[in-house]
């Protein structure tokens, strides 16, 4: 991958663009597409790094891939006897979701990727595979699973639940999913559930967890990734903080989690324009708030942003999982401000920053793409010139960030790097 750096000069932001599409739904969309056993046509999947993981995993495991003028055509083949090798790169998704999928069909794999994605937690998930008929020594997977009761810690990924949902989804006969404790980050599970419904899984929600009926029933055999409210934040937030920005081609009766960003801009004082499939935000005085964010983590990086320009202080709480993301987001945070001279730190399961005026600063984006696209919209507005380091990560979800920044009036340059 071509490395590149992002240089940001303080810019007049107008302008509308399309919202990038759901690397979360596309996951979904495409394992259960492949589980289905059908020739489905999949629009709209995009070209992030971790959708693209997830495709080449299921042509990895036999599954036929054409692409058509943008269009997905998937179908599941002849399953491999021999055993292969997944790379997961750097898509946590892409790992939790496939180890229990390939488990569920029985075949012999073994799982690679970056080493910061081989660091973060996945025993709690392989130990209830091995319970139910799955061999895993670390991340090398034998044996099939059965139908039966699945034990899982809620409190760690909702990513857990969502490979389980999927895998359990093949297998024969009916499971089910006790979710120990609370379980964090609900909306990434309704988006696999709303999934699993499209292609007629059956499925009954439990008080503490799921039953699930092995078994694909889908009449529909073409489906559409919708525009992701995760990426849509990042422009939305910078009309917020400095100008007026219309993101097109989203859903407002989404179960994305993250729609939540306009309802967060809203607190901070923006004004938010709701349209049949948009949304404008044009910036407004802002004033800090204080905000939960265990069930939309990934926003909390964007919503710091917005946050440094908030007059007064602003709490973010429930951040302490950030910890074991694509980086150490909480610290990546707090470095971030604390180089463009706001006030920021680290209290209790909460991030506390006091707002002002960013500077400009060379902000290094610790191979994280949402630490990349925060920085360059704070860079946006700041009172100097910056420099982002690190910028090719965002490929892993949003490859057109840049452009689509540009669009809307964004100052940027990409200076390529050894």
């Amino acid at each position: 991958m071509e490395r590149f750096d992002i240089r940001v000069k303080p810019s007049i932001i107008k302008g509308e663009i399309n919202a990038p599409s759901s690397k979360s739904f596309a996951h979904r969309i495409l394992i259960s597409a492949f589980l289905s056993g059908k020739e489905i046509n999949v629009f709209n999947v995009g070209s992030s790094v971790d959708a693209t993981v997830t495709l080449n995993a299921l042509k990895t495991l036999g599954a036929s891939v054409k692409v058509i003028d943008g269009k997905v055509v998937i179908k599941r083949g002849e399953l491999p006897k021999e055993k292969v090798v997944i790379d997961c790169k750097e898509s946590g998704s892409s790992l939790r979701f496939l180890i229990p999928v390939v488990s569920a069909l029985g075949v012999k794999a073994e799982f690679t990727g970056a080493k910061r994605l081989l660091e973060r937690p996945i025993k709690e998930l392989t130990t209830a595979l091995n319970e139910n008929g799955a061999e895993i020594i670390g991340l090398t997977v034998n044996g099939k699973l059965s139908s039966g009761k699945y034990y899982i810690d809620g409190g760690i990924s909702s990513q857990y639940i969502t490979g389980l949902l999927l895998a359990l989804s093949y297998v024969d006969g009916e499971s089910e999913i006790i979710v120990d404790g609370t379980l964090v980050s609900q909306p990434y599970v309704d988006i696999t559930l709303s999934v699993l419904k499209d292609f007629g899984v059956e499925f009954t929600k439990t008080q503490n967890g799921y039953k699930i009926k092995g078994g694909y029933n889908a009449t529909k055999t073409e489906f559409t990734v919708e525009g992701d409210w995760s990426g849509a934040s990042f422009l939305l937030s910078a009309g917020a903080i400095g100008g007026r920005v219309t993101v097109n081609g989203l859903n407002l009766s989404s179960v994305q989690g993250d729609k939540k960003i306009i309802d967060i801009l809203k607190s901070f004082g923006a004004e938010v324009i709701e349209n049949k499939n948009s949304v404008t935000v044009n910036a407004k005085r802002l004033s800090g708030i204080t905000v939960d964010m265990e069930d939309v983590p990934d926003l909390v990086q964007i919503v710091s942003v917005v946050a440094s320009y908030a007059s007064g202080t602003t709490r973010i709480l429930g951040v302490d999982r950030l910890r074991l993301k694509e980086s150490d987001r909480i610290k990546a945070v707090i470095d971030g401000l604390t180089a463009c001279n706001i006030t920021a730190k680290y209290i209790n399961n909460s991030i506390e920053i006091v707002g002002g005026k960013p500077t400009g600063a060379q902000i290094n984006g610790g191979n994280d793409h949402r630490t990349v696209m925060s920085a360059v919209i704070m860079a946006g507005n700041a009172s100097q010139d910056s420099l982002v380091l690190g910028g090719e990560a965002i490929t892993k979800s949003y490859p057109d960030f840049v452009k689509d920044y540009k669009k809307v009036g964004g100052n940027v340059n990409v200076e390529t790097t050894r």
